[in-house]
């Protein structure tokens, strides 16, 4: 799920990754999906740390094939859905934000709220009724990576991109829904079509999975500082169907003697 808020026909087959930095300082984020846009449109990622953000270049096609082969699924078990929250403000001049190329995208990132006023007008056509919407959702703790979509289907490369942890020392994953499917966009509940890997992360971030002895993740295509090993479990979070719509945030299991959770 993801903020997009123009007419789509579908946005399908949700796939997230995420996995702290060795240091426990950072997070990393890949992000990819299936979307059928019925013209030019938005997607929009809130992350935390406003100022943090970095764009990444990982090459590594076969990732998300690697993960689902790093976990199974034993007999039913269920575990309850996750938390977050937020508001939001702040200030700066008007002049355009830059435009980058990554990937399948052309990208602006947005540090504070006001900055996506500054979004470059021919590049990116945004909603007036999306600031209000962020400032009932996230703090100023929060920036925004702001990505063109294309007209048409398209199977979108992963998005990937790293920020500050949480100061409460957990996980961010973006999973927020506003999407118009030629209805207007409905923000109370949400369809969830996601698969959501984690690394680092305590048992209730599998919900119906759980990890092989050794993930087969080929830890060297990552950046050094996110290398954490063939031991470390790869958890699973596949949530399909109608669910409060909320973005998720994960705990970090135990880190030799210290929790890094508050």
């Amino acid at each position: 799920m993801c903020i997009v808020p123009f007419p789509v026909n579908s946005i399908e087959s949700t796939k997230i990754f995420v996995l702290p930095s060795m240091d426990r300082k950072r997070q990393m984020t890949f992000y990819k999906n299936d979307v059928d846009s019925i013209d030019e449109n938005l997607m929009i990622l809130p992350f935390y740390g406003s100022q943090s953000l970095q764009l990444h270049k990982v090459r590594y096609k076969a990732m998300f094939d690697d993960l689902k082969k790093s976990v199974f699924q034993p007999p039913t078990r269920s575990y309850p859905m996750y938390e977050i929250a937020a508001t939001a403000s702040l200030s700066r001049s008007f002049e355009p934000l830059p435009v980058i190329s990554h990937g399948s995208y052309l990208v602006s990132i947005a540090e504070t709220l006001n900055d996506l006023k500054r979004v470059n007008p021919t590049v990116f056509d945004l909603p007036a009724d999306i600031l209000p919407f962020f400032a009932n959702h996230y703090t100023s703790e929060f920036g925004y990576l702001v990505c063109k979509l294309k007209e048409g289907k398209h199977n979108y490369e992963p998005l990937c991109y790293s920020h500050s942890l949480m100061s409460n020392g957990k996980l961010f994953v973006p999973t927020l829904h506003y999407h118009d499917h030629g209805q207007g966009a409905k923000t109370d509940k949400a369809d969830w079509d996601h698969i959501i890997y984690s690394v680092g992360t305590t048992k209730m971030a599998n919900r119906d999975y759980m990890s092989y002895k050794e993930n087969k993740l080929l830890w060297n295509r990552f950046p050094e500082e996110y290398r954490v090993g063939k031991d470390s479990p790869v958890r699973c979070a596949e949530i399909y169907g109608n669910y409060p719509n909320k973005d998720i945030v994960f705990e970090l299991e135990v880190h030799g003697t210290q929790t890094l959770s508050a």
